[in-house]
């Protein structure tokens, strides 16, 4: 009762088809061929497992849906929020502040009320989607992990990270639920990296995420823990 946003939802949702749909570049996304290899070998589990995988070349709205949760983010007292930064000298915000400046530049109450309504909008083509396909693979990131403070190196670099994680961002927005599901290791230019696959469903569906990742994750090796790199 303390929590106003709390939804008396189900655990487990009704029974859904065994369907799921693959999509390796979600909105023209530039999906890293190590990732794109991934996400192919978690269909092919799901196909062995006895569901249906089809591979789509479109879905609904995703970059659409990042941008307008970027703008969400960033036009909700962006002044105050740029004063607060300056003032504590924190440069991690500072440039994520400034690499998403124009998206609050125009911010007012009739744009944001616009932003609200589109949003259910693309709630509702999203569900629709889910209504036909219970299951989405997706690219957790377009690349494998980055050097630690790409993000930091330049505007160039800050975009870089944040088209890749389109994504992350977008779905959100929506209320959709994600699971990033481990599918190894890859080469990257920082040496081997950890891959995965995320997969989706619709609101309050986490209970597919979890059924279609644990087949996913039973089809490959255990993980194991990670030693720690050394600085």
């Amino acid at each position: 009762p303390r929590d106003p946003w709390w939804v008396p939802a189900p655990l487990t949702g009704p029974d859904a088809p065994k369907r799921a749909a693959l999509c390796l570049n979600p909105d023209g996304m530039d999906t890293d061929p190590a990732i794109v290899k991934a996400l192919q070998e978690a269909a092919r589990r799901l196909s062995e497992a006895g569901w249906t995988v089809d591979t789509l070349e479109a879905i609904p709205p995703m970059q659409e849906a990042a941008d307008l949760q970027i703008r969400m983010w960033m036009a909700d007292g962006y002044d105050a929020m740029l004063a607060a930064a300056e003032k504590e000298g924190d440069r991690g915000a500072l440039v994520a502040l400034a690499g998403q400046r124009d998206k609050a530049a125009s911010a007012d109450l009739t744009g944001f009320s616009a932003v609200l309504t589109r949003r259910a909008t693309l709630t509702r083509l999203w569900e629709v989607f889910f209504a036909e396909y219970p299951v989405l693979l997706l690219p957790v990131s377009a690349e494998l992990p980055f050097p630690d403070n790409l993000d930091l190196q330049g505007d160039a670099a800050y975009a870089r990270v944040w088209r890749a994680q389109m994504t992350q961002i977008g779905l959100p927005f929506m209320g959709l639920p994600g699971l990033s599901v481990a599918m190894g290791n890859a080469m990257s230019s920082a040496g081997p990296s950890p891959v995965g696959v995320q997969v989706v469903a619709g609101r309050f569906r986490e209970d597919l995420c979890l059924a279609a990742g644990e087949i996913i994750e039973a089809g490959g090796e255990a993980v194991s823990i990670a030693e720690p790199a050394l600085r």
